[in-house]
């Protein structure tokens, strides 16, 4: 009797989505076919939420973003965005419904200085110059934050649903950076083509490799310590051979930031195998870093003979790094980081509004700093570097607290490498190493509020948040 009548309702509810879609099409309102989809989607989301997240892990090197000209405020990545927000409503909706609001997160000095960090940042959006483009920016941040730290940290707590979700992941990278080499291939690979071979699932180049930089250093992890998460050895060894792939993708991406990135990741990996703690790079960094500062002059006098440029020869790029006198790309570097540094000034603790860095900076340029692909109105794009943003945007508490962050990630991380062992050793290690890639590639450029870092960026910190949460667990059982 129930069988029949399931069946009877198949049927209605076919009959119905059937006559909507042909109705759709005869009054050509094409745009009413999404919705059952997104009906559909939303139903998925509520009741299967871990396979929407691994669509989402996919689905993000992948996503089209999507610029209407005709409509300013259609601005999305497709499919990910929408699913996003459906995911970020329906948290939302089940803390308000919850009787006692419940955030084991909060157990860990990560999760609080992320929950601090957003609060800073709406507060900041209240005194903001530009309300509604800090408003947006707010929201935006709020939903990565939500599903990808929040909600992740809880499914996360299972390792094979994270390994699940980093595999969804570096599956979409791999077959973004093939989509990318084939498109370059046609161009001969010049540095040139590189910049837009990627198109039209990334801009440009520089967020290209971010993305991809993620994935390196945990495909070497998995080739490396396999056999610490099960791993067979033919597997082992397809994750060797995508790691070289990779790092032939990165270095064809033409990215120094990059480039770089994967030196300072493959260093701290071999600082932490080598066992040195945490407080002693963090002494030798502060030597350096007060070193630097102390020898200004002399070093800004050296780079000054540096006269390599950008090239199609891979050495003569990598040089150019430290060219500060004649090339583009770094002298706009320059403006872009002094126009921050004197917004900051002027504004110093509160800032300009989150957000509002692109549409504040063109006045506080200098004319003897301005380049050839400088702008009087300052249109195009960030401040180049995810360490300053803040400071102009969100003042001085908000840069410590994104310091703070990125300090705790590494002494987490450390710990975990000296503390534990097996898989959750290894998979903290791997994720640390890849979050390692954009700390770095973030003295240099600023794309967190892409959907192409901000899910594996939040996600990975996911991870290590919740390998924390399980060990203090175990640690308050075996006291019992």
């Amino acid at each position: 009797m129930n069988l029949s009548l399931d069946i009877k309702r198949l049927y209605l509810f076919s009959g119905i989505f059937f006559l909507y879609c042909l109705a759709a099409v005869y009054f050509e309102v094409y745009v009413a076919l999404v919705f059952p989809v997104v009906l559909m989607l939303g139903w998925v989301a509520v009741t299967k939420t871990k396979y929407i997240l691994y669509f989402l892990a996919f689905a993000t090197p992948l996503s089209v973003h999507l610029l209407d000209e005709r409509y300013s405020s259609i601005n999305l990545s497709l499919p990910t965005e929408p699913l996003i927000i459906l995911l970020f409503i329906g948290v939302i909706l089940k803390l308000l419904k919850a009787k006692k609001i419940y955030l084991p997160e909060m157990s860990t000095i990560l999760g609080i200085l992320i929950i601090v960090d957003l609060a800073w940042l709406i507060i900041t959006a209240v005194f903001s110059t530009m309300p509604l483009i800090s408003a947006k920016y707010v929201l935006m941040k709020s939903w990565y934050i939500g599903v990808f730290y929040f909600l992740l940290t809880r499914y996360f707590r299972s390792d094979s649903v994270a390994k699940k979700f980093i595999w969804s992941f570096i599956t979409a990278v791999v077959l973004l950076s093939i989509y990318t080499l084939i498109v370059h291939a046609s161009g001969g690979f010049s540095r040139a083509y590189a910049y837009t071979a990627m198109r039209p699932f990334l801009p440009d180049h520089g967020m290209y490799a971010a993305c991809i930089s993620f994935v390196v250093p945990v495909l070497f992890v998995f080739a490396i310590h396999g056999q610490h998460f099960g791993y067979s050895r033919a597997l082992r060894f397809v994750c060797f051979v995508l790691f070289v792939f990779m790092i032939v993708a990165v270095a064809l991406s033409f990215t120094r930031a990059s480039w770089l990135s994967l030196v300072v990741s493959l260093g701290l990996y071999f600082i932490l195998l080598a066992g040195i703690r945490f407080k002693y790079v963090v002494l030798v960094l502060l030597v350096l870093v007060g070193g630097l500062l102390a020898n200004m002059d002399y070093l800004l006098t050296d780079l000054s003979r540096n006269k390599n440029e950008s090239d199609d020869n891979i050495e003569n790029h990598l040089q150019s790094v430290g060219n500060v006198s004649s090339d583009p790309s770094n002298l706009e570097r320059l403006n872009r980081w002094g126009s921050g540094i004197r917004m900051w000034e002027e504004k110093p603790w509160l800032g300009w509004g989150p957000g509002t860095y692109t549409f504040q900076y063109g006045q506080f340029q200098l004319p003897h700093q301005m380049t050839i692909i400088s702008t009087n109105v300052g249109d195009l794009g960030g401040i180049h570097s995810e360490y300053l943003r803040p400071l102009a945007e969100s003042g001085l508490l908000g840069v410590f607290l994104l310091l703070s962050i990125v300090f705790v990630v590494f002494s987490t991380a450390f710990k975990h490498y000296r503390v534990l062992s097996g898989s959750d050793r290894y998979l903290s290690l791997a994720v640390f190493l890849g979050l390692v890639t954009y700390f770095a590639h973030g003295i240099l450029n600023n794309y967190i509020e892409f959907d192409k870092i901000a899910v594996p960026l939040y996600s990975f910190m996911a991870i290590i948040t919740a390998i924390e949460m399980n060990r203090k667990n175990a640690k308050k059982n075996s006291q019992k």
